[in-house]
Formats: C-alpha cells, sequence, structure tokens
C-alpha cells in the first residue's frame, strides 16, 4: 500500500483512532469555527482542530486526510456538527446520498464526507448476508480449477456486434 491508507476502516481502527483523538467534538458544545460563537482571536479551542490531530497522527506513522479522519470520529460517535447531524437525518429519511447532496446543495462526495462509514466496519461478529455471499464465492473461485487457461483475456476485445473493436 502506498504513503497513504485506501482502506475502509475496522471498527477496531476506528476505535484506535477515537481513542488517539480523545475527546467528542460537538459544535452545540463549543463552536469555535472561525467566526463561530466560542472563536476568540489568539485562544486555542478546547478540542484538537483535525489539521492538529493529523500531524499528530503523522508523527507515529499514521497518515490520513483530514476528510479520512473526520469520517473516521463521524464513525466512533467523536465529532458531531451541523453538517454531520443534517446529512445523517437527510440519509435516514431519503436513504439515498444523491438526496442527501441534493437537500444540502453540495456535491454527493461532499455529503458523503459527513456520513459514518457504513459498509466499511469489518470484523463484525454478525457478518451481512452481502458478507457472507462474498465469502462463498471466494471460497467457490478459489477451488475451479483454471486448466492452465487464461481466460482469454489476451484475446481482441469484441463489441456487441461481434468485430473486433
Amino acid at each position: 500500500m502506498g504513503k497513504y491508507e485506501n482502506k475502509r476502516p475496522g471498527k477496531e481502527y476506528i476505535q484506535m483512532i477515537c481513542g488517539l483523538y480523545g475527546d467528542i467534538y460537538d459544535d452545540r458544545n463549543e463552536d469555535s469555527r472561525f467566526g463561530g460563537k466560542d472563536w476568540v482571536p489568539g485562544r486555542k479551542a478546547k478540542h484538537l482542530s483535525l489539521s492538529a490531530f493529523q500531524k499528530e497522527l503523522k508523527d507515529k506513522g499514521i497518515y490520513l486526510s483530514t476528510a479520512k479522519i473526520r469520517k473516521i470520529l463521524i464513525s466512533g460517535g467523536c465529532w458531531s456538527t451541523e453538517q454531520s447531524r443534517e446529512a445523517a437525518r437527510l440519509y435516514r429519511q431519503y436513504g439515498s446520498v444523491t438526496k442527501v447532496a441534493e437537500k444540502m446543495d453540495v456535491s454527493a462526495p461532499m455529503a458523503t464526507m459527513y456520513l459514518p462509514y457504513e459498509k466499511g466496519v469489518y470484523d463484525l461478529e454478525e457478518k451481512s448476508s452481502d458478507a457472507k455471499r462474498m465469502e462463498r464465492y471466494r471460497s467457490y473461485a478459489k477451488n475451479v480449477p483454471n486448466n492452465g487457461e487464461d481466460k482469454g483475456h489476451d484475446q481482441p476485445q469484441r463489441g456487441y456486434d461481434g468485430k473486433r473493436k
């Protein structure tokens, strides 16, 4: 894997990152963002900012973007803002990231950033039906004989009409 991890974190990883953060940020209790009701020039916020936490993680050899850190903290219940609460409420109401983005007037990737991990929490004792299906397929694929064939990947691609592309 490269310098930056690009995988969906498991439950233990989320708990570990939340433990390192060591706090719960809720903007209803402290609004220390620039211009917020608790913001005072030159005074540190009570909580650790995402960029400051990112630097702490980097010093520990953990390379994550601030967006991924926010999403992990939201997933672990350690980060709550007006945007994350609104995104969660809309997602419960509509069940669609596209609809959440539309209602919040942001892009779908931006809306996703304010929602907790959904499918990415691995290592749960109770596996989802999708996880069970994938496990069965992997077991099947591992046991299917290949007969030394390359499955035709070196064959020319053909279009729907059967002609070469």
